[in-house]
């Protein structure tokens, strides 16, 4: 299966504000899980992924944002999905604390 890792730019296109937390609201759109099976390992940076934290989708109803845990709290892999598409979009490794220059 072919992966798209996304810059931060592709990334922060498919972010707006505000975003909608539905991790309990919404049935899952895809099957996920075949798709992070088949990432790279560099696109992880040596993070273990874990389970689905959290679910977003953006104002304007066309992306969704599946945030996946790591062993670190503060780093997630976001698999976004295209809603009217039905199709992963890509994916992106979060991490909150370089991103606004945070202390751990």
């Amino acid at each position: 299966m072919n992966t798209v890792r996304l810059t931060f730019e592709g990334y922060n296109q498919t972010f707006e504000a505000p975003m909608r937390e539905i991790t309990r609201n919404e049935e899952e759109l895809l099957d996920i899980w075949p798709y992070i099976e088949s990432i790279p390992a560099t696109d992880l940076e040596g993070f273990e992924i874990l389970n689905v934290l959290y679910v977003y989708r953006n104002a304007s109803n066309l992306f969704e944002h599946i945030l996946i845990g790591t062993e670190n709290e503060n780093v997630f892999l976001v698999i976004i999905i295209h809603i009217e598409h039905l199709k992963i979009h890509g994916h992106y490794l979060l991490n909150v604390v370089k991103m606004y220059g945070l202390t751990e």
